[in-house]
């Protein structure tokens, strides 16, 4: 096997065609020295490269070389890996390419560990085709050598295994030459050394009963089968009777009428060696030319052999090449590569049947958290428990893909041969029941990390042949209603129709101007006030995003802020407005307006890696962290209480002030509140707009949420003030010790206009009054 190139290098060659310089520098820096790595695609050492890892510029743009070069490498495999941004979406078109032009597709940014177990795969992919290649040479050579002996040519041919040829070559030895025996056996590792006895035929077979057969130096392989073996050469034995080292079976030869033998090596190409022994009741019956014959016979045995392990080894290594191809290392289970072939099978055969189904596009709910959170390792751990929960789910006739990443499919079949009903109404019932049952089983909860863990999931579904004419076009619809499914909240199921598609093209091109937006700094902030309830003086603001568009109009974050987070433009975006936030407020304390300042901090944020020192980095070279308000709702809180008040300990120590937004509307444990490191319960707007409403309870449930707050030295604010009149409730209600926000008072304002109210404030001020003091929270 010396023609491998990897054992002519070394080390694997591995050529890189990345547009991205930084890319190619990092995966270098990654594989290091493992691997020899050089340009792929510019070049004529091409030939010479085991795996080309390309980016989707280059593979599209060298497309056609590509197929060149995987062409000349056949049938050995040149494997190629695509790197993709994680937070872009892969085109359809280079989905359609896996398996054409691509074998695999790794997002990055990713661990070195994923990186390399990607790149081991595909070069093992690539050993195993080389391989297969050798094998079936090797097996060609082999079958043309045995086409030239004649002797015991038919049974070595016909022969299916091991054991058949064994037992049929030892039976046409007998019959043909009429020996009294004849066996075969193989050495074997163990300490004592023995042989084992694989096939015998013969009247005489008796002989071998109970028979203790050695290739060591003691006495069971002091006989000429155990030299045989030691020497590798052939024994021959005229008269047993008067053999010296077969003394101890002179007397069991003569009971079976055996007076001579002979024993031939077995040398195979590996494996342990052999012999192939056989026996007369005639004296010195091994002449010359018979020894040769029988030479020749072992010489065919050995081939047959060879012929076979090698067959069967070729099998073992394409079994093992498609199941590589076709399975999900991590999970076990069948990967898209495995469902696109079965699916376009299913699609013909619903051509010239009733054939029907359904695809189910499963997208993981909050598993981007944990990942973020706990690392891969605990992540990949939740991604085998999810596979094996759905395994549990489906019906033994549907099949469970993983996609990659945290998706999952499902191929829900139905096949009328098999009964039941398949009108198109009976299909779709039987899709969203399964699509409920696994969207209750995966939200019970996964323990992984020391920690409980809550995820839901995202269902996308389409029916075959209703929405696609191929498996391509099947799973593309079933992600799209999947996608919308994620858009209404999450947690739930769609079913594909043709309105989504235009509902997911408008999405994109939201995507992609928020990116231009991001990229351009074309968002802005304005601030809304928080005042004290009695003074009605502004003590604080509260920055809110906007996004002032071409045609004069502003959007509110409502229509883009889903966009934001579900792509992973939270942290950039969440970034730049803390920072923002915080040079403001440093420009305001410089002219005396000695305010506070609240900032929202959404979920995907709190999971971002190193919040509470990047979010004191963004803050201290304006203002110290003391002056802002983070602020996160109570829905975030219970996500994963464990690992959230963590985070938020880490932030507090960094000296930031916290605050829980919309209290009231969530189910927040009060135990767990008095241990968290908060110190405001903004009161949600639901309860003050009951605030003098009659038969309303809303003035008792913020007492209390004021009273309990009191208890627990937090500050309240009341949200959402519309009213003079809630004001004054509000006051009666707080012991004229709250703040407030809302239109009342003032809606969110550009910074320069808030600056205007600010100065005819502090113009209005009493001479002398000092400047108000921060309070102690």
């Amino acid at each position: 096997m010396t023609s491998y190139k990897y054992q002519r290098h070394e080390q694997p060659v591995i050529g890189i065609a990345l547009s991205n310089r930084a890319n190619a520098n990092l995966l270098r820096r990654m594989l290091g020295h493992d691997v020899l790595i050089q340009e792929a695609l510019f070049n004529d050492a091409d030939l010479d490269t085991d795996l080309i890892v390309a980016d989707t510029a280059l593979l599209q743009h060298h497309h056609q070389k590509i197929l060149e070069l995987r062409n000349q490498a056949a049938p050995t495999i040149l494997p190629v890996l695509l790197v993709t941004d994680s937070r872009s979406q892969i085109p359809p078109r280079i989905i359609a390419e896996l398996g054409i032009s691509v074998d695999d597709i790794l997002r990055i940014p990713t661990t070195q560990a994923e990186m390399k177990s990607r790149i081991n795969n595909l070069l093992r992919l690539r050993d195993l085709s080389r391989q297969q290649e050798h094998s079936r040479r090797q097996l060609m050579s082999v079958v043309s050598a045995l086409r030239t002996l004649n002797a015991c040519d038919s049974v070595v041919v016909r022969s299916n295994s091991e054991e058949e040829m064994l037992s049929s070559l030892c039976q046409t030895i007998v019959d043909e030459e009429n020996y009294d025996l004849a066996w075969v056996g193989f050495a074997s590792d163990q300490d004592d050394k023995p042989i084992q006895v694989q096939a015998c035929a013969g009247p005489a077979t008796a002989f071998l009963t109970h028979l203790q057969l050695g290739w060591g130096q003691d006495l069971k392989g002091s006989g000429t089968v155990g030299q045989s073996l030691r020497t590798g050469k052939k024994r021959i034995v005229n008269h047993i009777d008067k053999e010296p080292s077969l003394a101890h079976l002179k007397e069991r030869a003569r009971l079976h009428g055996l007076a001579s033998a002979i024993t031939l090596p077995l040398i195979f190409e590996s494996g342990p060696p052999g012999c192939l022994t056989i026996y007369s009741r005639t004296p010195e019956h091994f002449g010359e030319e018979e020894c040769q014959l029988l030479e020749r016979l072992a010489d065919n045995l050995v081939f047959g052999l060879n012929a076979l392990r090698t067959l069967r080894e070729s099998q073992r290594q394409s079994d093992r090449i498609q199941y590589l191809a076709s399975t999900d290392a991590l999970t076990g289970l069948p990967n898209r590569r495995h469902l696109i072939h079965f699916l376009n099978d299913k699609l013909d055969a619903a051509e010239h049947s009733d054939t029907s189904g359904a695809v189910l596009f499963i997208d993981l709910d909050r598993f981007k958290l944990i990942n973020d959170a706990l690392g891969h390792e605990v992540g990949d751990h939740v991604l085998i428990e999810i596979g094996q929960r759905l395994l549990n789910t489906v019906r033994d006739a549907d099949q469970v893909i993983r996609q990659g990443g945290d998706e999952f499919l499902v191929l829900m079949n139905h096949d009328p041969r098999q009964g039941g009903v398949s009108t198109r109404e009976q299909i779709i019932t039987n899709a969203c029941t399964l699509a409920n049952r696994i969207i209750a089983h995966l939200a019970e909860p996964f323990m992984e990390g020391g920690f409980t863990h809550h995820i839901g999931a995202s269902i996308g579904i389409s029916l075959y042949p209703d929405h696609g004419r191929n498996a391509t076009m099947l799973i593309e619809n079933a992600d799209k209603a999947m996608f919308e499914a994620k858009r209404q909240g999450g947690n739930r199921y769609l079913l594909f129709s043709e309105d989504l598609s235009a509902s997911r093209q408008h999405r994109f091109a939201m995507e992609s101007r928020l990116r231009d937006a991001l990229e351009n700094k074309e968002f802005e902030l304005h601030y809304q006030p928080i005042f004290e309830l009695d003074s009605c003086k502004i003590a604080a603001v509260e920055a809110l995003i906007r996004w002032p568009q071409a045609n004069g109009d502003i959007l509110m974050p409502m229509a883009f802020m889903p966009i934001v987070e579900e792509t992973g433009m939270i942290k950039p975006l969440g970034d730049w407005v803390l920072e923002t936030a915080a040079q403001q407020l440093s420009v305001w304390h410089d002219k005396g307006y000695m305010l506070e300042m609240a900032v929202n901090v959404s979920l995907n944020q709190l999971h971002s890696g190193c919040i509470a020192e990047r979010f004191a980095a963004l803050v201290r070279p304006h203002v110290h962290p003391r002056w802002i308000h983070l602020e996160v709702t109570e829905n975030t809180l219970m996500t994963d209480p464990e690992t959230i008040e963590t985070l938020l300990e880490n932030l507090h120590g960094q000296g930031f002030q916290l605050a829980i937004d919309d209290f009231g509307t969530g189910y927040s444990s009060l135990s767990r509140l008095q241990h968290l490191s908060i110190q405001t319960l903004k009161i949600d707007r639901s309860f003050i707009s009951e605030l003098g409403q009659p038969d309303s309870k809303g003035a008792a449930l913020v007492s209390i949420i004021h009273e309990m707050a009191s208890s627990l030295n937090l500050h309240t604010i009341a949200e959402g003030i519309e009213t003079d009149e809630q004001r004054r409730l509000l006051l009666e209600t707080t012991s004229r010790h709250g703040w407030g926000q809302g239109f009342w008072f003032s809606r969110a304002l550009p910074a320069h206009e808030l600056e205007a109210r600010l100065k005819g404030e502090k113009a209005s001020q009493p001479a002398g009054h000092a400047d108000r003091a921060v309070p102690g929270r």
